[in-house]
Protein backbone atom coordinates (compact mmCIF):
# COMPACT_ATOMS: atom_id res chain seq x y z
CA UNK A 1 0.00 0.00 0.00
CA UNK A 2 1.36 3.12 -0.65
CA UNK A 3 2.18 6.00 2.28
CA UNK A 4 0.19 9.22 1.93
CA UNK A 5 1.08 12.11 3.84
CA UNK A 6 -1.06 14.50 5.07
CA UNK A 7 1.57 16.81 5.30
CA UNK A 8 3.60 16.58 2.06
CA UNK A 9 0.03 16.97 0.35
CA UNK A 10 -2.45 19.24 2.63
CA UNK A 11 -2.86 22.09 0.16
CA UNK A 12 -4.10 19.33 -2.37
CA UNK A 13 -6.31 17.63 0.13
CA UNK A 14 -7.93 21.23 0.80
CA UNK A 15 -8.44 22.06 -2.67
CA UNK A 16 -10.59 18.34 -3.00
CA UNK A 17 -12.45 18.93 0.03
CA UNK A 18 -13.29 22.26 -1.24
CA UNK A 19 -14.09 21.49 -4.57
CA UNK A 20 -16.24 18.19 -3.70
CA UNK A 21 -18.22 20.79 -0.88
CA UNK A 22 -18.07 24.01 -3.12
CA UNK A 23 -19.27 22.68 -5.84
CA UNK A 24 -22.04 20.24 -3.99
CA UNK A 25 -23.46 23.18 -2.22
CA UNK A 26 -24.04 24.88 -5.41
CA UNK A 27 -25.43 22.16 -7.55
CA UNK A 28 -27.87 21.71 -3.98
CA UNK A 29 -28.67 25.39 -3.85
CA UNK A 30 -29.70 25.27 -7.59
CA UNK A 31 -31.35 22.54 -7.68
CA UNK A 32 -33.21 22.40 -4.67
CA UNK A 33 -36.25 20.06 -3.94
CA UNK A 34 -39.11 22.90 -4.06
CA UNK A 35 -42.45 22.42 -4.22
CA UNK A 36 -42.22 19.41 -6.73
CA UNK A 37 -41.51 17.07 -4.32
CA UNK A 38 -44.28 17.28 -2.48
CA UNK A 39 -46.13 16.70 -5.16
CA UNK A 40 -44.82 13.10 -5.78
CA UNK A 41 -45.79 10.03 -3.77
CA UNK A 42 -42.71 9.06 -1.57
CA UNK A 43 -41.52 5.41 -0.20
CA UNK A 44 -41.41 5.37 3.18
CA UNK A 45 -37.84 5.04 3.68
CA UNK A 46 -36.57 7.86 2.46
CA UNK A 47 -34.42 9.91 4.80
CA UNK A 48 -35.18 13.26 6.44
CA UNK A 49 -34.01 16.21 5.24
CA UNK A 50 -31.91 17.16 8.75
CA UNK A 51 -30.23 13.13 8.29
CA UNK A 52 -29.46 13.07 4.74
CA UNK A 53 -28.32 16.53 4.89
CA UNK A 54 -25.57 15.41 7.43
CA UNK A 55 -25.21 12.37 5.78
CA UNK A 56 -24.36 14.13 2.52
CA UNK A 57 -21.86 16.59 4.65
CA UNK A 58 -19.62 13.27 5.65
CA UNK A 59 -20.06 10.89 2.90
CA UNK A 60 -18.79 14.01 0.50
CA UNK A 61 -15.82 14.74 3.00
CA UNK A 62 -15.18 11.05 3.01
CA UNK A 63 -15.37 10.72 -1.13
CA UNK A 64 -12.90 14.19 -1.32
CA UNK A 65 -10.29 12.46 0.98
CA UNK A 66 -10.16 9.39 -1.53
CA UNK A 67 -10.36 11.77 -4.46
CA UNK A 68 -6.86 13.21 -2.82
CA UNK A 69 -5.24 9.98 -2.03
CA UNK A 70 -5.78 8.88 -5.18
CA UNK A 71 -4.83 11.88 -6.88
CA UNK A 72 -1.43 11.74 -4.74
CA UNK A 73 -1.19 8.00 -5.91
CA UNK A 74 -1.25 8.17 -9.39
CA UNK A 75 -3.43 11.30 -11.24
CA UNK A 76 -2.99 9.46 -14.30
CA UNK A 77 -4.60 6.44 -12.79
CA UNK A 78 -8.13 4.79 -14.32
CA UNK A 79 -8.87 5.03 -10.76
CA UNK A 80 -8.51 8.65 -10.79
CA UNK A 81 -10.48 8.85 -13.71
CA UNK A 82 -13.33 7.06 -11.90
CA UNK A 83 -13.27 9.09 -9.30
CA UNK A 84 -13.15 12.08 -11.42
CA UNK A 85 -16.45 10.37 -14.06
CA UNK A 86 -18.68 9.55 -10.32
CA UNK A 87 -18.00 13.51 -9.51
CA UNK A 88 -19.03 14.89 -12.82
CA UNK A 89 -22.02 12.76 -13.08
CA UNK A 90 -22.91 13.13 -9.65
CA UNK A 91 -23.61 16.67 -10.23
CA UNK A 92 -26.37 15.72 -12.33
CA UNK A 93 -28.46 13.78 -10.65
CA UNK A 94 -30.13 16.61 -8.66
CA UNK A 95 -30.66 18.84 -11.83
CA UNK A 96 -32.34 16.06 -13.28
CA UNK A 97 -34.65 14.88 -11.09
CA UNK A 98 -35.50 18.34 -9.27
CA UNK A 99 -35.43 21.09 -12.46
CA UNK A 100 -36.24 18.93 -15.35
CA UNK A 101 -38.55 17.15 -13.29
CA UNK A 102 -37.16 13.74 -14.71
CA UNK A 103 -36.57 10.77 -12.01
CA UNK A 104 -36.10 8.25 -14.68
CA UNK A 105 -33.67 9.91 -16.02
CA UNK A 106 -32.31 10.45 -12.27
CA UNK A 107 -32.51 7.00 -11.88
CA UNK A 108 -30.69 6.34 -14.92
CA UNK A 109 -27.93 8.61 -13.54
CA UNK A 110 -27.78 7.13 -10.28
CA UNK A 111 -27.23 3.34 -11.76
CA UNK A 112 -24.30 4.64 -13.97
CA UNK A 113 -23.24 6.37 -10.76
CA UNK A 114 -23.10 3.35 -8.84
CA UNK A 115 -21.34 1.14 -11.40
CA UNK A 116 -18.43 3.75 -11.48
CA UNK A 117 -18.05 3.66 -7.48
CA UNK A 118 -18.02 -0.18 -7.73
CA UNK A 119 -15.37 -0.37 -10.39
CA UNK A 120 -13.63 2.70 -8.48
CA UNK A 121 -13.92 -0.12 -5.74
CA UNK A 122 -12.48 -2.96 -7.40
CA UNK A 123 -9.63 -0.59 -8.64
CA UNK A 124 -8.37 0.47 -4.99
CA UNK A 125 -8.88 -2.96 -3.10
CA UNK A 126 -5.76 -3.83 -4.07
CA UNK A 127 -4.23 -0.49 -4.88
CA UNK A 128 -5.24 1.45 -1.59
CA UNK A 129 -7.41 0.13 0.89
CA UNK A 130 -8.08 3.48 2.95
CA UNK A 131 -9.70 4.83 -0.71
CA UNK A 132 -11.63 1.57 -0.73
CA UNK A 133 -12.81 1.87 2.78
CA UNK A 134 -13.18 5.90 2.38
CA UNK A 135 -15.52 5.07 -0.77
CA UNK A 136 -17.79 2.10 0.53
CA UNK A 137 -20.00 4.20 2.75
CA UNK A 138 -20.95 6.12 -0.40
CA UNK A 139 -21.47 2.93 -2.32
CA UNK A 140 -24.11 2.14 -0.37
CA UNK A 141 -25.85 5.33 0.66
CA UNK A 142 -26.13 5.26 -3.59
CA UNK A 143 -27.19 2.15 -3.81
CA UNK A 144 -30.21 3.38 -1.20
CA UNK A 145 -30.79 6.46 -3.55
CA UNK A 146 -31.06 4.21 -6.55
CA UNK A 147 -33.74 2.29 -4.87
CA UNK A 148 -35.27 5.14 -3.45
CA UNK A 149 -35.84 6.67 -6.63
CA UNK A 150 -36.86 3.50 -8.73
CA UNK A 151 -39.60 3.44 -6.14
CA UNK A 152 -40.41 7.19 -6.93
CA UNK A 153 -40.32 6.45 -10.74
CA UNK A 154 -42.89 3.14 -10.04
CA UNK A 155 -45.03 4.68 -7.77
CA UNK A 156 -45.70 7.98 -9.72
Amino acid sequence: MPLVSVRQNWIVLLVFVALVLGIGMVVGLVAAPGTYVRELKMPDLVLPDAVSGILGLVLSVAFAIAGWRTWVIDSNSTEMRLWLATLILSWWFSPAFFIMRMPALALCIVAALFVLMVWFEFRTWRRDRPSFWLMSPSVVYIAYVAAMTAAIVAMN
